[in-house]
């Protein structure tokens, strides 16, 4: 398993490498895939919007920046809590592949974006390899993910901006995995909702109005 030190928060980074046909029998947790909003999917400074699910179809890339700025912003919630334990990307050729991100969780608020995000700490961050294959996964702090509505995903550096380079950065996949909790978000405001007194319930009767006068 590699690893390196990230001088800037002393924490230690770790990838696991997997077999590009792993499935939820051989790897320690499984894809969060169905557990996305898809419907509230968000992102900034992205020129197109393409699928980036699949994990070996770079053809076309998925996600792009816009032209000479590496950087992009995608923000993805989830349907319930979950425990998010890691992260691949699969990137673009000829310097265009993420070489730094940096994670936020759950930024509910959507109070994130590219105007404050260089002033925000992150939950964590990675520096990355270029993958052409999905075989990294990057392992997050649990303790950091272990109840997360949404994960905010803001990609600082590409490969060519570390030569000293302009250039846009191009996503085909990004891979989230860890563990639902099995609670879902929408349920919850219902239950809340439904605890909530409702005058309905405390309608009285015609008769009874009369009878409580009368003593």
């Amino acid at each position: 398993m590699p690893s390196n030190n990230n001088n800037n928060n002393n924490q230690q980074q770790s990838c696991c490498s997997h077999d590009h046909n792993c499935d939820e029998s051989s790897c320690a947790t499984s894809s969060l895939h169905n557990f996305i909003d898809l419907d509230k999917l968000s992102s900034q400074n992205v020129a197109n919007e393409g699928e980036w699910n699949s994990r070996l179809d770079t053809d076309p890339v998925g996600i792009k920046s816009d032209d000479d700025d590496c950087e992009l912003l995608l923000r993805v919630p989830f349907t319930e809590d979950v425990k998010l334990t890691g992260i691949v990307i699969v990137g673009g050729t000829r310097g265009t592949h993420p070489a730094e991100i940096k994670l936020f969780a759950n930024d509910n608020m959507n109070k994130i974006d590219l105007e404050n995000v260089h002033r925000k700490k992150p939950t964590q961050k990675f520096d990355i390899q270029e993958d052409f294959l999905g075989i990294l996964e990057y392992e997050t702090d649990r303790t950091k993910f272990s109840s997360c509505s949404s994960v905010t995903i803001f990609v600082s550096k590409n490969f060519a901006k570390l030569r000293g380079e302009e250039m846009q950065t191009e996503i085909s996949y990004v891979g989230l995995r860890g563990e639902a909790s099995g609670h879902r978000r929408d349920m919850i405001v219902t239950a809340v909702y439904e605890t909530r007194p409702m005058p309905e319930d405390h309608k009285v009767s015609e008769d009874e109005m009369q009878l409580r006068m009368a003593k």
